[in-house]
């Protein structure tokens, strides 16, 4: 874990002000930032992962985010795509005036085939646990997305448990735990845990949003889950030994044990000559050529 150190500049906060403000007009949205656009960063191909969020991980979109996103570039490369107010697969919530923002759903599917190890999803401060729009339906949505393109995992960070929303937070907590339980493909990025011991002073009013040294907190617990993660699989390939290039061709077949992750499969090209009749994997196979003499 990257060592804590004092948050810094010492009046981040003041411009999130209206977070607060509007929070309380508005209690069951924590989806408030400024209007600046999100950054993607991306370090050369092909990219690892996809990080997905709402309003809490767009503080490393943020000028202030800068070092956030240094500290995950240095160790991962990464696009993200984080805005306020999103929502998991439903109609995203919005700001003031502001049209809402593309759910992370149609988000992540937009991404298709630009990563190739892990997509990272920090959102849903804004759903609701339960029901046809929430958090269980969205992690299925996801999941089965992810899967589609190929991508062999999904990291989802735990949501912090503080604040006026924090017992549906402590909620939403449970239910991913249980979906990690049953999803090997699903890997938790304890949020909740890391961000308990952090101090007060590191977040926004409303205990939720990040000021800088938290949202470099964030960006150090995702590198770490990534690093965590089982490298590739590569693919079982055949081997062919001859005997007689003219006449014959003694071939072992090496049968798979288990089909290689869809994101690790080579394109091995097939050989010259092909067997009339391909025998069973794992035995040799003799036949000769018929344009040989």
């Amino acid at each position: 874990m990257r060592p804590i150190t004092p948050s810094t500049p010492r009046y981040w906060w003041r411009p999130l002000l209206v977070l607060a403000l509007i929070g309380l007009a508005v209690p069951a949205v924590l989806a408030l930032r400024p209007s600046e656009s999100p950054r993607t960063v991306q370090a050369g191909a092909p990219v690892e992962a996809l990080l997905v969020g709402d309003s809490v991980m767009a503080a490393m979109t943020l000028s202030y985010g800068a070092t956030a996103r240094q500290v995950l570039a240095a160790r991962h490369t990464y696009l993200l795509d984080a805005k306020g107010c999103r929502r998991l697969i439903t109609t995203s919530c919005s700001i003031g005036s502001s049209p809402p923002p593309t759910n992370a759903i149609t988000v992540i599917t937009a991404y298709a085939g630009t990563y190739n190890r892990a997509l990272v999803v920090a959102a849903g401060y804004n759903d609701s646990t339960t029901g046809s729009t929430g958090l269980s339906t969205a992690i299925d949505r996801i999941l089965t997305e992810a899967k589609r393109q190929g991508v062999p995992y999904v990291v989802w960070l735990t949501y912090r448990e503080a604040g006026s929303l924090a017992a549906r937070f402590h909620a939403h907590n449970v239910l991913l735990r249980q979906q990690a339980a049953l999803h090997p493909e699903l890997r938790i990025a304890d949020w909740a845990t890391r961000s308990a011991g952090l101090p007060s002073s590191w977040f926004s009013t409303d205990g939720v949003h990040l000021g800088p040294s938290a949202a470099t907190e964030m960006a150090d617990l995702i590198a770490d889950t990534l690093d965590l993660l089982p490298p590739p699989t590569p693919p079982t390939t055949s081997t062919t030994t001859t005997t007689n290039p003219c006449r014959l061709v003694d071939t072992t077949v090496t049968a798979p044990t288990a089909p290689p992750p869809s994101s690790t499969v080579a394109v091995i090209g097939e050989p010259a000559e092909m067997p009339v009749t391909p025998q069973t994997a794992g035995r040799t196979q003799l036949y000769c050529n018929p344009t040989t003499t």
